[in-house]
């Protein structure tokens, strides 16, 4: 259990810093040329990733489960619990109303961590082979 603690959190810290990155980009790709500076936006962008990705870590919580090994052994509900939280987060940040800006950060966001998590998965999957 404690490695997959500690896979979950890496998987977090990883997430924050790709998504900030790609939601800086995004931003600066969207008002080029308006004269808004990235560096007076670089806080609030960074808190809101980081809140997303917190709220995407906790709905991912139940791959903790997976240290049962009845549950690890069968792929069915291994991909259900691990993959579940975030997946759960992207249909829920799609029904949302929001503006399409918003929604869009939310898929940055998510995306990035279901990257991760992916290649974590991958991994986790290739070491107990």
């Amino acid at each position: 259990m404690k490695a997959l603690a500690r896979q979950l959190f890496k998987t977090f810290l990883f997430s924050v810093i790709i998504s900030i990155v790609a939601s800086c980009i995004y931003y600066a790709l969207l008002h080029k040329g308006v004269g808004e500076d990235l560096k007076a936006i670089l806080p609030s962008i960074s808190e809101g990733v980081a809140f997303l990705n917190i709220i995407i870590f906790i709905m991912s919580l139940p791959a903790l489960f997976l240290a049962n090994p009845a549950y690890y052994n069968n792929l069915s509900i291994r991909l259900v619990l691990y993959f579940s939280g975030a997946v759960v987060f992207v249909i829920t940040a799609f029904r949302l109303q929001l503006n399409p800006e918003n929604k869009t950060l939310y898929f940055i966001t998510a995306i990035s961590f279901i990257v991760v998590h992916s290649v974590f998965y991958y991994l986790m999957t290739k070491k107990r082979r």
